[in-house]
């Protein structure tokens, strides 16, 4: 797997959250998005990020944001949020292709294959970056066979 390890300081972001079950979010994320944008919340969040959190690590739920960096000289609208996301290590796995089909199969291959045979790294908080590129960089947007986007997960040396 295309993956590097880099050290990020704390970030702040402004989104918008929901919660989905583990079973379901494949599904309903996606749709979330749409009714993101549907509603005009694109304007005031574009979505660099898509975030999720479970601190509770004993739910079947998560916390997913739609976000972007935070600009403490801005307002926040009613229905938005911030969030500040730990210093971490991460190791950003390079995602290419359309959206959110190749996003979800690298998150798979993540899981599934290579955090049980990394012999040097293992998850150190929950947390899981999404980061998204400009669409209007892609001739068909985010259905591009070249679009670009990375997922960050959190980790400690073993």
């Amino acid at each position: 797997m295309d993956y590097k390890i880099i050290e990020k300081e704390a970030f702040t972001v402004i989104a918008v959250s929901k919660m989905f079950k583990y079973d379901s979010a494949k599904e309903e994320i996606p749709t979330f998005w749409t009714d993101h944008y549907q509603a005009g919340k694109g304007e005031t969040v574009c979505g660099m990020y898509g975030i999720c959190i479970d601190e509770s690590k004993e739910s079947n739920e998560f916390e997913y944001l739609i976000a972007d960096d935070y600009e403490s000289s801005k307002e926040i609208p009613d229905g938005f949020i911030i969030r500040t996301i730990p210093k971490h290590t991460w190791a950003v796995f390079v995602c290419k292709g359309p959206m959110p089909k190749t996003l979800q199969e690298v998150n798979e291959k993540i899981f599934s294959e290579w955090l049980p045979n990394c012999k040097e790294y293992e998850i150190a908080a929950s947390y899981n970056v999404e980061m998204y590129t400009n669409i209007a960089d892609y001739p068909k947007g985010n259905q591009d066979e070249n679009y670009y986007s990375e997922i960050w997960i959190p980790v400690k040396k073993k």
